[in-house]
């Protein structure tokens, strides 16, 4: 399956243009990477706010917008992207952008240009900065799934590395050729297992963290007293009644 970019063509042209001028800071992604980077991010199984990984785009450094008219464009431009990555990643069927659809022979989207591998190489990207994240939050049945998920989403950012996941992985004898043919066909299964296994652990956390503030006014606030959700009604009658499992 593939996503299309539709909310604003000349929007997403003009910021195509904007990342890849020689006026941006040196190693600012380009469009393909920035659509494999915020495909990680909006599957971290942690929020993360854009003010920490907008200046990622550009290298941790200054973008050199011409004014604060380009800055507002650009930025409501890139959250414009994060928010329909966002949306698929939520509805459970993320996708290969459009404008990084792979390319046959596989071997070819090794190349400098080849719109997947700059995808593939953003969202490597994307997870190294999430790591940690995702090492503390990740349960143990899942940590073979997800390493093969990496494997296969970061398979074209280099040939280099995708020759070392060969010589780790397999136990016989195959070649590049074969390793990228194989990759593909598992590709788009790979997106959609990576971003679900990120969404179940942010909805556990959301659910735990709720769990501990229900517990906390439940041992701080006594049952006939006006529960403190400004409801006006005595807590044991409103947050604090017992919950009926449906």
């Amino acid at each position: 399956m593939i996503f299309s970019e539709k909310s604003s063509p000349e929007a997403f042209d003009r910021l195509r243009s904007f990342l890849e001028s020689t006026d941006r800071p040196e190693d600012t992604f380009t469009y393909n990477e920035l659509l494999g980077f915020l495909f990680a991010i909006a599957c971290s199984p942690e929020m993360i706010p854009p003010s920490d990984w907008v200046p990622m785009v550009f290298a941790n450094d200054e973008a050199n917008y011409r004014d604060s008219d380009e800055a507002n464009t650009i930025t409501e431009t890139i959250m414009i992207l994060y928010g329909q990555c966002n949306q698929q990643v939520l509805d459970g069927n993320p996708v290969v952008p459009l404008s990084c659809a792979p390319v046959l022979p596989p071997m070819d989207n090794f190349f400098d240009e080849a719109p997947l591998g700059q995808w593939a190489n953003g969202f490597l990207i994307g997870h190294s900065y999430l790591e940690d994240v995702w090492d503390t939050l990740i349960q143990s049945e899942w940590e073979e799934e997800l390493g093969s998920c990496l494997v296969v989403l970061s398979f074209f950012a280099d040939i280099k590395l995708a020759e070392a996941y060969g010589e780790e992985a397999l136990t016989e004898e195959r070649s590049i050729e074969e390793l990228a043919e194989s990759v593909l066909k598992v590709f788009d299964e790979a997106i959609v297992s990576y971003a679900h296994m990120g969404r179940a652990l942010y909805i556990a956390m959301l659910e735990l963290e709720q769990g501990d503030k229900e517990q906390l006014v439940a041992e701080y606030v006594g049952q006939g007293e006006p529960c403190p959700c400004g409801s006006g009604k005595l807590f044991s009658k409103c947050c604090g009644m017992p919950k009926t499992i449906h």
